[in-house]
């Protein structure tokens, strides 16, 4: 079985990260996830910066996925 993620699994952790269900994840939703992980937050900001391709400060579920298939 290939480790590469499906689009269905890419789904199920963008909808884990959107909190508030919105269709989005914003800087907060996105921090709190991984701040529960144990993740440095300079870190986290700058991966977050590096999923929202447009710089709204929300990410959708297409820059998700494009972040995770490439």
């Amino acid at each position: 079985m290939s480790s590469e993620k499906t689009s269905a699994d890419l789904r199920i952790e963008f909808d884990r990260l959107d909190r508030d269900k919105d269709g989005f994840i914003t800087l907060k939703e996105f921090r709190a996830f991984h701040e529960q992980n144990n993740k440095d937050g300079t870190s986290i900001e700058k991966a977050f910066a590096a999923i929202d391709a447009d710089n709204d400060g929300m990410v959708t579920f297409e820059e998700f996925q494009r972040a995770y298939k490439g």
